[in-house]
């Protein structure tokens, strides 16, 4: 029996403005729950493929279909939902805002999506109590941690903050960019196993993009971009 997919490439392109295609995939699929490492240098379109993944960027030709919708079909509001609701983003430069305390960072995509806040109430006796355990999880844990401004953390901790935000409430899909980049490379072991081990419990599947090929061991795929994009390196992730 097929395993259904959670993301599906099909003849999918897509180029800047008039520009030349910097993405040409003509198939690449990653199935539900599966954990796939995406890698590949600067300008290989790493970038440009999850842009595409988050609805954020639409194909100007072919299929990208994602948790079963192709997001071209959907208006710009839908899509917007289906992101809050459905996928989990750790971004390169984690995205915390300042004045807002741990706990309240990780919470900000319950405040967007009543289906995220509603999945991180089932998993704890509330939203707070459940964004408190995904940072004890992840070793930040007491109140010398969680009455500290994001600001006052260091590059590992606030990294860490920013995975608890974008695992609360079990999205169905994890999309990691570049995420460890700014880590040492036992901590960034450390980092992308409390990553899986979450992802796991929340049966979430998981888009991991990097450069570094010492983390491809840690999933159950690895993927070059080289091998999908058939466009030209020389045009690819063009402003």
């Amino acid at each position: 029996m097929t395993s259904p997919l959670a993301i599906r490439f099909s003849n999918a392109v897509f180029a800047y403005r008039s520009g030349p295609a910097v993405l040409d995939i003509a198939d690449f699929r990653v199935e539900a729950g599966e954990r796939v490492f995406l890698e590949g240098p600067s300008g290989s379109g790493k970038s440009t493929l999850l842009g595409l993944v988050g609805g954020i960027l639409m194909p100007t030709g072919g299929v990208v279909e994602v948790l079963g919708e192709q997001l071209a079909d959907l208006g710009p509001s839908r899509r917007d939902r289906f992101r809050a609701d459905r996928v989990g983003f750790v971004f390169q430069m984690f995205n915390l805002l300042p004045y807002l305390s741990l706990v309240d960072n990780v919470l900000l995509p319950c405040r967007f999506s009543v289906a995220r806040a509603a999945a991180a109430r089932s998993d704890s006796e509330s939203a707070p109590a459940e964004a408190v355990r995904l940072l004890e999880r992840l070793g930040l844990s007491g109140e010398e941690f969680l009455e500290r401004s994001v600001t006052e953390l260091s590059i590992g901790q606030q990294q860490r903050v920013a995975l608890a935000r974008a695992l609360i409430g079990g999205p169905a899909l994890i999309v990691a960019d570049e995420p460890t980049s700014s880590l040492d490379a036992p901590t960034r072991l450390k980092f992308v196993d409390l990553l899986l081990e979450e992802c796991s419990r929340a049966g979430s599947t998981v888009v991991f993009v990097s450069h570094d090929p010492s983390l491809a061991s840690s999933f159950e795929r690895s993927v070059r971009m080289e091998d999908i994009n058939a466009a030209p390196l020389e045009v690819r992730d063009a402003p």
